[in-house]
């Protein structure tokens, strides 16, 4: 018990000195506890070798805020995507609530320089793990939401987490959207989409590559990717929303354009 004591009283300290003015100014929130926070960023293998109960790592406080993101998208995609079945909406979440769109989400508050692994761990890499990334990430919601409530999630969500969900949804293969553009070019157009590699940047290793979308020899939209799919998918996503608003904005002309009255024929009786 006292080594455990002492432990809390250590993180606690660390907490304060290295992370006081700096992470919870990326997440934009005060702890009124801040041992709280400090137990979110403890990974399991830190406590390797400490006469300690197992559930001193941050497992607890994941499993907490893996439920309270889960809950928080749902309510996000049913709002922002209203005409969405409950198929499509399923699909969307799995994507947003993946452990790789959380570790990606924890850059952003610069996360691995916080959470507390065991040298062992740090030899093999792991601060850079996205699987620890993303439960530090799940536990560090999970303390906000016992320190401050749901509405301060739902405020670090939508400042870190939602803003990304299109970026989210566009690198996972279920939304096909280069398929969808040519089904609507098709159907609606009667041509094919065209797409132009117009950039290509950056080390083999780390390359970015624009693509264009032309339609019936217009320029629609240019997407970005690591690889020409991407860029793609991107380009296809960006343009699908132009064509979309036009056809709606000319549909809406037609709808309100005045009918023009024809003469009425009068069939003569013998």
């Amino acid at each position: 018990m006292e080594e455990q004591n002492l432990l809390h009283k250590i993180l606690k300290l660390w907490f304060r000195q290295k992370s006081g003015d700096g992470l919870e100014a990326k997440l934009g929130y005060r702890f009124r506890d801040p041992e709280l926070l400090a137990h979110a960023l403890v990974h399991r293998s830190f406590l390797v070798g400490k006469d300690v109960p197992y559930a001193s790592n941050n497992e607890r406080l994941e499993f907490l805020g893996d439920s309270v993101l889960n809950m928080l998208t749902t309510e996000f995609l049913y709002r922002t995507y209203p005409s969405d079945p409950e198929g499509e909406l399923s699909k969307r979440k799995s994507a947003i609530v993946s452990g790789h769109a959380c570790a990606q989400s924890s850059k952003e508050w610069d996360l691995s320089e916080y959470v507390k692994i065991g040298k062992s761990e740090a030899k093999m890499g792991g601060r850079g793990k996205e699987s620890i990334l993303a439960d530090a990430y799940e536990a560090v919601l999970g303390a906000v939401y016992l320190d401050g409530g749901l509405e301060e999630v739902r405020a670090i969500l939508n400042k870190f987490h939602f803003p990304r969900v299109q970026e989210i949804i566009s690198a996972t293969d279920f939304v096909n959207y280069k398929s969808e553009l040519l089904e609507f070019c098709q159907g609606k157009l009667r041509c094919s989409p065209e797409y132009v590699i117009v950039g290509e940047e950056g080390p083999e290793h780390q390359k970015v590559f624009t693509v264009e979308v032309v339609v019936n020899g217009k320029s629609y939209a240019r997407g970005q990717g690591p690889n020409k799919k991407k860029a793609e998918q991107e380009a296809s996503r960006l343009s699908l929303e132009t064509l979309k608003a036009e056809a709606a904005e000319a549909d809406a002309k037609k709808a309100a354009a005045p009918k023009v009255k024809q003469p009425a024929h009068h069939i003569g009786l013998p």
